[in-house]
């Protein structure tokens, strides 16, 4: 193996969301971990996904490729990693934070980058947790998944404490890691507006056609950036 990927699942997801991207890549011959990142803030899931990423590190060896994938809320995570131990970062949708250095920053992820169908869709507890409301997730995440998989999809889901973002940055690592950014041209939760203007702050971009959550719906393309980025 001469690459290994560490993967990073948005709000309310959890590792079950990337089975179909996991699968392939691991056809290909790639070492593949999805994390677990649903703690009850962002500095703790940022710590968690770095031991994951630094035991992807240790087990590929310094001459190996590792590749950190982070979809929607997953951004954040990936976007906090020590930029030494990590070769590339690939943005899926993803917020793509602001920091405080003196260069161009995205739009701050509370002013308007969110679709407007999004926080009607959730509903909140007491304990600072939100959930999606049943039968919402389909339309807001899943709009071109088979109704099989927007079932399953939806009965995975868990409570979120969105409270934790945004989160500060002193320097994202998308400064000094090169990233691509993934593009989702009919996506209903982030605006289409705030991700082209991601996809122009890093040094590549690509467009897919479809919905929030491709590795359910077009894992093979999700795929392919990956691979091509190993260099497989």
């Amino acid at each position: 193996m001469t690459a290994g990927v560490v993967l990073a699942h948005g709000a309310f997801h959890g590792p079950w969301c990337w089975e179909r991207v996991q699968a392939h890549l691991e056809a290909e011959d790639m070492a593949v971990h999805a994390s677990d990142l649903c703690r009850p803030t962002t500095a703790e899931d940022i710590a968690a996904f770095q031991a994951d990423v630094n035991d992807m590190r240790a087990r590929m060896g310094s001459d190996a490729t590792v590749i950190a994938v982070g979809h929607s809320l997953g951004g954040l995570s990936i976007s906090g990693l020590d930029p030494a131990t990590v070769d590339h970062l690939v943005y899926l949708a993803a917020i793509l934070p602001g920091d405080e250095s003196d260069e161009a920053n995205p739009p701050d992820v509370a002013e308007a980058v969110i679709a407007e169908n999004f926080f009607p869709a959730l509903e909140h507890g007491e304990d600072g947790y939100s959930s999606v409301k049943p039968g919402a997730a389909g339309d807001l995440f899943y709009h071109d998944c088979t109704a099989e998989d927007i079932a399953w999809a939806e009965s995975q889901l868990r409570p979120q404490p969105l409270g934790q973002a945004p989160f500060t940055f002193a320097r994202a690592a998308w400064r000094d890691v090169e990233s691509t950014y993934i593009v989702c041209a009919d996506d209903r939760t982030l605006t289409a507006d705030f991700q082209q203007i991601c996809a122009g702050l890093v040094a590549n971009s690509i467009v897919m056609e479809g919905s929030h959550s491709p590795m359910l719906a077009q894992p093979e393309a999700v795929v392919a950036v990956i691979t091509e980025i190993a260099g497989q």
